[in-house]
Formats: C-alpha cells, sequence, structure tokens
C-alpha cells in the first residue's frame, strides 16, 4: 500500500509540474497566436508588459516576440498565406488606437516595412476584420499586430475595456 501511495503522490507531483510548465510557457504562445491568426514559434523569445489587472480583465498588453531569420521567414510565409495580413504602412485609425493607448512602460515603435493584423474581439462585432465597429461601442477589445521584416519583431498590442 505504501508504495502505491508513493507512486500515486509521484505521479500527481509530475502532472502538477507539468501543467505549471504549461501554463508559464504553452500558454502565452497559444493564446497570443489565436489572436492573430497565425502559430508563433514555440521557442521565440517573448517580452511581455501586461496591465490587464483591473475590473474584469479590463488593461492592455504588448508583446514583442522576437524572431530567428529562420523563424521570421517562416513567419513571413504564413502571413502572406493569411488574406487578414496586410503590408505596411498601417491604417492611421489604428496608428492613432495604438499611439493613445500606450504608456511610458508599454510602446510600439514606428515600423515602415512589415505587415499588420487587425482583430477585433468584442462580443457585438459582426466583421472581427473590419475596425471601423468599434467606434460605436462603449466598450473596446481588440488586438493589432505588426511584423516588422527588418529587426524580425513582432508586436502584438491588446486592449480590452
Amino acid at each position: 500500500m505504501k508504495k502505491f501511495f508513493k507512486k500515486a503522490c509521484l505521479i500527481i507531483i509530475i502532472l502538477i509540474s507539468i501543467y505549471i510548465i504549461y501554463l508559464h510557457t504553452l500558454y502565452d504562445y497559444n493564446f497570443y497566436s489565436s489572436l492573430i491568426e497565425i502559430s508563433i514559434p514555440m521557442f521565440a523569445k517573448m517580452e511581455e508588459k501586461d496591465t490587464h489587472d483591473g475590473f474584469h480583465g479590463d488593461g492592455e498588453a504588448l508583446v514583442k516576440v522576437y524572431f530567428s531569420d529562420n523563424q521570421a521567414k517562416k513567419f513571413e510565409t504564413k502571413i502572406n498565406n493569411n488574406t487578414h495580413w496586410n503590408k505596411l504602412p498601417i491604417n492611421e485609425i489604428l496608428q492613432n488606437c495604438i499611439n493613445d493607448n500606450i504608456t511610458d512602460e508599454i510602446s510600439v515603435p514606428i515600423i515602415e516595412n512589415g505587415y499588420w493584423f487587425f482583430l477585433d474581439r468584442h462580443s457585438k462585432t459582426t466583421d472581427k476584420y473590419n475596425y471601423n465597429e468599434m467606434f460605436d461601442r462603449a466598450s473596446s477589445n481588440y488586438s493589432i499586430a505588426i511584423f516588422d521584416i527588418e529587426s524580425n519583431i513582432l508586436y502584438i498590442y491588446s486592449l480590452d475595456t
């Protein structure tokens, strides 16, 4: 009986460890990949600034994903196969959405060579790729991604109000 108990405890500890590893690594990659409709390479370096600790999870986040040259080429191929990604320059309205909401800790530089993507995540949206609808509502839930092909950095900005 003691051997069974020890094995059961060991299995539980292993499962908890795997779950914690998933929460701290794989979850972020899967979550941010879902916001941009393209999978982010699992071992690309990722930096995150997040203020989503407000009422009902309100806040903003900026994630920077640093790609190697090989990862960037594969990512750009995926972008070209997705009809919702657009070549820069980004629409002025969306650039202002990023610039008007960012703080000193959260910023996106001006990028001239790359691609951009918009996703309206609001529950009442009728076209999740149309940014014009978000101005007719009291709250906003959207994501904007910009991929800089010169520096191989992907910026994902999200706002939830």
